[in-house]
């Protein structure tokens, strides 16, 4: 059976570029796409940007599984995919805000492998961010320091099943250790 695979970590640790690396490692990992209510940034793909409008219609059909708020921006989840690709037993991937984890272990209980990733400094996160303007205002640095500090004071222990750091300029790696981690997960679930 596989399980859904959520990635936690702050904004600008790289789990879009990790996510992209799963793929081509193994085509059963299906990306679940977000709908959102912001134009696509260039070169950004796999999200689905919607009015608010279309998505308050959506979110009254029952199309969505939750809709979050982040940085002025909602994004949904649609609950359809994510069930279809467990059925077809392929592997469905998300990145995940950690202060909404409860969300996902009540929709899909005994079904995730959850994997924090931390950059490897405050600094080279702040690098990162400024890297494409995503943080001229500098709140997705506030919040990833915040985020950093309660999980240092173990808040968030026993949230996530592995984490790994997201060193520079080691995608592949850090993709291929995940991977490895999530493969050994069904081992364990054999009797």
């Amino acid at each position: 059976m596989s399980k859904f695979l959520l990635l936690l970590g702050p904004s600008g640790v790289g789990k879009n570029s990790i996510i992209d690396e799963l793929i081509r490692l193994d085509s059963r990992f299906v990306y679940i796409s977000p709908f959102m209510t912001r134009p696509l940034r260039k070169g950004e793909r796999n999200k689905i940007s919607v009015s608010g409008g279309e998505m308050d219609e959506m979110l009254e059909r029952g199309e969505f599984l939750v809709i979050n708020e982040l940085y002025g921006v909602r994004y949904a989840t649609p609950r359809q995919p994510i069930e279809q690709a467990l059925k077809e037993g392929n592997f469905p991937v998300l990145d995940w805000p950690i202060g909404r984890v409860s969300v996902m272990t009540e929709a899909f209980p005994d079904q995730l492998y959850i994997v924090y990733i931390s950059p490897p400094s405050i600094e080279a996160l702040q690098r990162r961010l400024a890297r494409d303007d995503r943080d001229t205002n500098g709140h997705r640095l506030r919040s990833a320091r915040e985020e950093l500090e309660v999980l240092e004071s173990s808040r968030h222990a026993g949230i996530y099943d592995f984490e790994i750091v997201s060193e520079e300029n080691q995608v592949p790696k850090v993709a291929q250790t995940i991977y490895a981690s999530y493969l050994q997960q069904f081992f364990r679930q054999q009797p």
